[in-house]
């Protein structure tokens, strides 16, 4: 996707110029699987115009997330994410696949441990939702195959709170179960704009800890 692109592109930028001003402390970076969930809107759609109702689905699935932080100070950091559906899903005679992308500050608690690590962030981010019309077509000479047309793409701005946990489980490598509550503006395409999201990150340290 080249929103991913771009984002991928302006977090390596970001941190690229704030590490030599931060350099004192560390950077993480991390990997994860999440689930983002919101009820169905309960009004069904005429998606083609033509009297057909049909019910919107629940927002749900496996998203996989990336994304990087840099410690400002023993409490305080920067960092951004994204996530996104692993795979279409149905949406009302459509195929649909939300992204979020988050850019968030993060304060680390006073601990006496180096070994469990709590986080807190809140940021603002984008979500980007992207429907499609898919449909078989088969022949006798190519046989059949499916084709996938992006009908349209609604872009939305969105905040966010939570936190996580991270267990250092052999050296800098650790694991971090995670939380967020998510505001997406005018998100009518579901039930609520609230957004839950939770999951499991794995993630390297470098630097202190």
């Amino acid at each position: 996707m080249r929103l991913r692109g771009s984002f991928v592109s302006l977090l390596a930028l970001t941190f690229f110029l704030a590490a030599p001003m931060f350099a004192q402390d560390s950077l993480d970076v991390y990997v994860g699987t999440v689930t983002n969930q919101v009820k169905a809107r309960t009004t069904p759609i005429d998606t083609f115009g033509t009297g057909v109702l049909y019910n919107p689905p629940q927002m749900t699935g496996a998203f996989p997330k990336f994304g990087a932080n840099l410690k400002v100070n023993s409490w305080f950091g920067i960092g951004g994410e994204m996530s996104w559906r692993a795979s279409k899903g149905d949406y009302a005679a459509l195929m649909y696949r939300p992204l979020f992308y988050d850019f968030y500050g993060m304060y680390t608690p006073p601990t006496k441990s180096k070994w469990f690590v709590p986080e807190l962030q809140a940021g603002l981010g984008g979500a980007s939702l992207r429907f499609y019309y898919e449909q078989r077509l088969c022949n006798n000479f190519t046989g059949c195959r499916t084709s996938s047309s992006l009908v349209g793409t609604d872009n939305k701005f969105t905040t966010h709170f939570g936190g996580g946990f991270k267990t250092f489980i052999h050296n800098n490598w650790y694991v971090k179960p995670e939380f967020k509550l998510r505001w997406v503006n005018d998100l009518f395409q579901f039930g609520r704009n609230w957004v839950p999201e939770y999951g499991l990150s794995v993630g390297y340290t470098f630097g202190g800890r």
